[in-house]
């Protein structure tokens, strides 16, 4: 930041610095929680298909068809909040890039009475980005409601295709059923879809800083003058001058 040149400096601002260090870089912090299960999932499911495969024969597969439904369901909201992520950065930045604006002529706003104006315009730019926040809320939400509903439906339709297909039920097969199907459900429908979640919004957080770091620097250079001959510090001849390429 220190060494931005003119040029680099319009392209950002000191809000976007703020914003880049407080949200984008507790991306790396939350999307290493939850990163492994990317490879973990998939496994324990395979895994405890087999055993249920075993338990209560093909009646299974059925309830894991349903779980991968629900996967992919939640692998859409993953891009989902990868756009809306984008776009709420796009717009904190605005926000902050503004109050910073404001803090900083405070004095000619209060001079001619614009408070008013420039409540409006902060308002404004404060509902777009909840607008967008609200969205990824709402998708978060239809994530763990879909974490609470799934071990029921994959269970509740795995053993109607049991009894369909003449299995025997009994308490230690069903005890040992839903074990296993509430062991895949927090893998498969809470830790998994969190990861696409935090691995999609850390790619643009990577994106946003990637941006910044590439900005043009002013090149290192040594300032001292040293006179040529013991009196000349500076001689100039047809200088061109300019602030920008």
């Amino acid at each position: 930041a220190l060494r931005l040149s003119n040029l680099s400096m319009r392209k950002t601002t000191t809000g976007q610095i703020v914003n880049l260090l407080s949200n984008d870089v507790k991306r790396f912090d939350q999307v290493m929680t939850f990163l492994h299960y990317l490879w973990v999932g998939p496994l324990q499911v395979i895994a405890v298909t087999a055993l249920l495969c075993m338990e209560i024969g093909i009646s299974c597969l059925v309830g894991m068809a349903v779980l991968i439904i629900l996967l992919l369901v939640q692998s859409c909201f993953g891009k989902l909040f990868s756009s809306l992520r984008s776009k709420t950065a796009a717009l904190t930045d605005d926000r902050i890039r503004t109050m910073s604006e404001v803090i900083t002529g405070i004095r000619t706003i209060k001079t001619y009475a614009w408070e008013k104006s420039f409540i409006g315009l902060i308002t404004t730019l404060r509902r777009n980005e909840i607008s967008k926040i609200l969205k990824s809320s709402y998708l978060r939400g239809m994530n763990l409601a879909i974490f609470f509903a799934a071990s029921k439906i994959m269970i509740f339709i795995t053993f109607i295709i049991a009894v369909v297909l003449d299995n025997r039920i009994t308490a230690s097969r069903v005890f040992l059923v839903v074990m296993l199907f509430e062991t895949v459900r927090f893998t498969g429908t809470l830790y998994f879809p969190m990861a696409i979640e935090k691995v999609s919004e850390t790619v643009v957080s990577i994106k946003r800083i990637k941006d910044f770091l590439l900005l043009e620097e002013i090149p290192p250079h040594d300032h001292q003058l040293l006179p040529s001959d013991g009196e000349t510090i500076v001689d100039v001849q047809d200088l061109t001058a300019f602030w920008d390429k």
